[in-house]
């Protein structure tokens, strides 16, 4: 009886720890996966960052672009606007 006992506690140890280990390397691979996860989420943050920062540059020089052209064109207007009236002091004398 003590024998057979003793075998039945062997054979429960056995088990528990079979399952303790496919739990272990279960949970191991859980982990791996997560790691892959967080990994590939961070990856992506970045490429959209870099695309984000993308688009802020282009129309932060677009910006530019568009200050210098309306810049030019005041300009010029107020360019013509003096010549003509030049011409029409010079046509006045």
């Amino acid at each position: 009886m003590k024998k057979t006992m003793v075998l039945a506690a062997a054979l429960v140890f056995s088990v528990l720890a079979g399952y303790a280990q496919d739990t272990k390397e279960k949970m191991k691979e859980v982990g791996h996966q997560t790691k892959q996860t967080t990994k590939a989420a961070g990856r992506k943050i970045s490429r959209e960052t870099n695309k984000a920062g993308d688009k802020i540059s282009t129309a932060a020089k677009n910006t530019k672009q568009d200050v210098k052209e309306g810049t030019n064109k005041a300009l010029d207007k107020t360019d013509r606007k003096l010549k003509k009236a030049e011409r029409k002091i010079n046509n006045s004398n």
